[in-house]
């Protein structure tokens, strides 16, 4: 039942976790249970804990690395950087996140590759969710021709803001446009603006669109 009231993203990692965390329990259950028992019949059950300390740090000595990756699985599934189905950028590669298990991640590449993560490491990463953004940056850098002059620049400008403000779909600030660069080869202008959408093809075709009435902008007056 918990696991059915669980969201359809976050089921498939709590999978992993669930079912070990009730063995646990029920392990830690009939221990207590068997060390009770034990102590009714008279057994010196102080000395049945110490052997066991001894036993289970010289097991955690050896299964260190795996202790480590399941700690890390175990911060990965609470925390939630990602959830199954994200787009990520992961240790300067990006990919989406197929699996998260609890000893590794898997994430799918642009190259269509399945990269296999210890969760030790996973944990530790810097972690950049592209799937969790409100809206997407727009900032292209037009490069004006050097031969432009200072008047042809405030009236590119001109037109290049109204196109920005008559676009539903973009927010734009108090500043949209920044002439930041006088270079050798070309007079450079920043657009500074938003998409409102978190949809990447939202954003391909709304750049295509304002970049091509850029360009008759420009055309318009002479740049």
């Amino acid at each position: 039942q918990i696991q059915s009231r669980l969201d359809s993203r976050e089921r498939s990692l709590t999978f992993s976790v669930l079912p070990l965390s009730i063995r646990v329990l029920k392990v830690l259950v009939f221990c207590i249970f068997l060390l009770f028992t034990l102590n009714a019949w008279g057994y010196n059950t102080n000395a049945i804990l110490a052997g066991v300390g001894v036993g289970g740090l010289a097991v955690a000595l050896a299964a260190q690395k795996t202790i480590e990756n399941f700690f890390g699985g175990v911060s990965v599934i609470t925390d939630r950087p990602v959830l199954i189905g994200d787009f990520c950028q992961f240790g300067g590669q990006v990919g989406t996140v197929e699996d998260i298990g609890l000893r590794s991640t898997r994430i799918r590449t642009l190259d269509r590759t399945l990269v296999t993560i210890p969760n030790s490491q996973f944990s530790t990463m810097t972690l950049e969710n592209y799937s969790r953004r409100d809206r997407m940056w727009f900032h292209p850098t037009l490069k004006l021709r050097r031969g432009t002059s200072s008047d042809q620049i405030p009236a590119f400008m001109d037109k290049i803001t109204e196109i920005l403000k008559n676009e539903p779909l973009i927010n734009v600030g108090g500043v949209p446009l920044r002439f930041t660069k006088i270079d050798d080869q070309s007079l450079n202008i920043e657009v500074f603006a938003y998409v409102l959408s978190d949809n990447f093809d939202d954003l391909l075709k709304i750049q295509t669109k304002l970049l091509l009435q850029f360009l008759k902008a420009g055309e318009e007056t002479g740049v």
